[in-house]
C-alpha cells in the first residue's frame, strides 16, 4: 500500500514535472520572441535616430540657406533703394532738361519771329 502510494505520487510528480518542462519551454519561446522583438526595436530605434540625425542636418542646411537668402534679400533691398534714388535723380534731371528744352524752344520761336520780322522789314525796304 505504501508502495502503491509512492508509485501514484511518482506518477503525479512526473506529470507535474512534464507540465513544468512544457511551461518552461513555452516561457523560453516567449523569452526568445521577446528578445527578437527587443532586437528589432533596438534596430528600429537606431534607424530612427539615424534618420533624425539626417533630418537635423537637413534642417541645419535649411537654416543656413534661409540666413543666406535673408542676407541676399537685405543686400537686394539696399540695391533697390540705391536704384530708386538714382532713378529719382535721373527723373529730376530729365524734368530739368525738359524745362530747359521748352525754354530753348521758346527762345528759338522768338528768334524765328524776330528773323521773320526782320526779313519782312528787309523785304519792305527792298520794295
Amino acid at each position: 500500500m505504501a508502495l502503491e502510494f509512492l508509485k501514484d505520487r511518482i506518477v503525479v510528480l512526473m506529470k507535474e514535472r512534464d507540465k513544468a518542462i512544457n511551461r518552461a519551454d513555452e516561457l523560453q519561446d516567449t523569452l526568445s520572441s521577446a528578445k527578437e522583438m527587443i532586437t528589432k526595436l533596438e534596430t528600429d530605434k537606431r534607424d530612427l535616430e539615424n534618420r533624425l540625425d539626417l533630418a537635423d542636418g537637413e534642417i541645419d542646411k535649411l537654416h543656413e540657406w534661409k540666413t543666406q537668402i535673408l542676407e541676399e534679400k537685405t543686400e537686394l533691398e539696399v540695391e533697390v533703394e540705391k536704384l530708386r534714388r538714382e532713378n529719382d535723380s535721373l527723373q529730376n534731371a530729365i524734368d530739368t532738361f525738359e524745362v530747359a528744352f521748352e525754354y530753348k524752344d521758346q527762345e528759338i520761336e522768338e528768334l524765328q519771329k524776330q528773323m521773320d520780322d526782320f526779313n519782312q522789314e528787309m523785304d519792305d525796304l527792298a520794295s
